[in-house]
């Protein structure tokens, strides 16, 4: 299959730190290839994948660095988003099937189409997606469809990475590790308590945006000065690994319908289990008692952890490298797309 995937123009895909969404269309498209297929990615043009690239835009443009240049920052995206619905147009008869990674297809849904739900379903998003009805999603996890059953969803796709490019680490260093947003979703603040009560040493990575901002300095700050507590900010794929790979546990007190959960996954395919809030998708990536611990809560989290210290790294490891892979991605989207491509055969042919 001649396959068209549609990139945001944020990140470059991979990108360089931040960005899970385009690290999966890295992986993806590698999936695709060794699968014998034929992936053409609509993307910012630094990006540095394998297969043909069609810019969107020269440069991955990011994030404004505060609320003040996000009326602008909207209006370019605007701007990229119409130039790239030109772009698949003139190519669109060579292509079996578009997916979108969060491009609205609406005018191509007479063309065999499906989009990855990569974020949560929220009250601001319902109209958006009910009014859209007559497109293909492809969830990231079970509980994501759920939260919207009225979609048509060609399946359920986990995400996966190359295990092979993380080491298994059978002795941990004694800290705990926090690596994601700082914001209200992810609440390390309370990562950070949990590692005080406990007399452990906690190491912290991950993104500040405008949306942060109030969050970091009201709820992370007042704690950087604790012995226990090391902030490294925002790191690239190799420490992130280093830092996830040596930690005793990973922490995630999710705040929200989390629908997966890529640290989680870095983690295990390592050996590092995860003390996790049981929300979201939670259940689906952790298996409590051998993977890691589900928890209401941290103040929970703070009698349920030791269980995760006694844990069987290599068993960790295995598993996660055997369910969530980029093999295993690419294989459950080749599956949807045969689906969607089934379906307008029966209603367009």
């Amino acid at each position: 299959m001649k396959v068209a995937i549609v990139a945001d123009p944020i990140y470059p895909v991979p990108p360089r730190a931040y960005g899970g969404t385009e690290r999966m269309i890295f992986y993806l498209i590698k999936g695709l290839l060794e699968a014998g297929h034929e992936p053409v990615l609509f993307g910012p043009g630094d990006s540095k994948v394998d297969c043909e690239v069609v810019p969107i835009v020269k440069k991955s443009i990011g994030y404004p660095k505060t609320l003040a240049g996000l009326p602008a920052h909207k209006l370019r995206v605007q701007s990229v988003k119409q130039h790239t619905r030109k772009l698949l147009r003139k190519r669109l008869k060579s292509f079996d099937i578009i997916h979108s990674e969060g491009f609205d297809l609406r005018a191509f849904k007479n063309f065999p189409n499906v989009t990855t739900l990569n974020g949560p379903i929220i009250f601001s998003d319902l109209k958006y997606y009910l009014a859209r009805r007559d497109l293909y999603y492809v969830s990231i996890s079970k509980n994501q469809q759920r939260a919207l059953p009225q979609l048509k969803y060609a399946g359920v796709v986990y995400n996966g990475e190359d295990p092979a490019e993380f080491p298994v680490i059978e002795k941990p260093q004694n800290y705990l590790c926090f690596i994601g947003r700082f914001d209200s979703d992810k609440n390390p603040h309370l990562a950070i308590q949990l590692a005080i009560n406990l007399g452990m040493k906690i190491k912290l990575a991950g993104k500040i945006d405008f949306y942060g901002i109030s969050y970091f300095k009201e709820e992370v700050e007042p704690f950087l000065n604790h012995p226990l507590v090391e902030f490294l900010g925002e790191l690239d794929s190799a420490d992130r690994t280093e830092l996830v790979a040596n930690a005793r546990c990973n922490l995630h007190p999710t705040g929200f319908r989390e629908p997966f959960g890529l640290t989680i996954m870095e983690a295990a395919y390592c050996g590092t289990p995860t003390l996790a809030i049981e929300r979201g998708s939670m259940p689906e990536l952790i298996r409590e008692g051998k993977t890691g611990m589900l928890v209401e809560d941290f103040v929970e989290g703070y009698s349920q952890i030791e269980a995760c210290f006694k844990m069987d790294r290599n068993y960790i490891a295995r598993r996660t490298r055997r369910h969530f892979n980029y093999k295993k991605m690419a294989e459950g989207y080749i599956k949807a797309y045969k689906k969607v491509i089934r379906e307008f055969d029966k209603h367009y042919k």
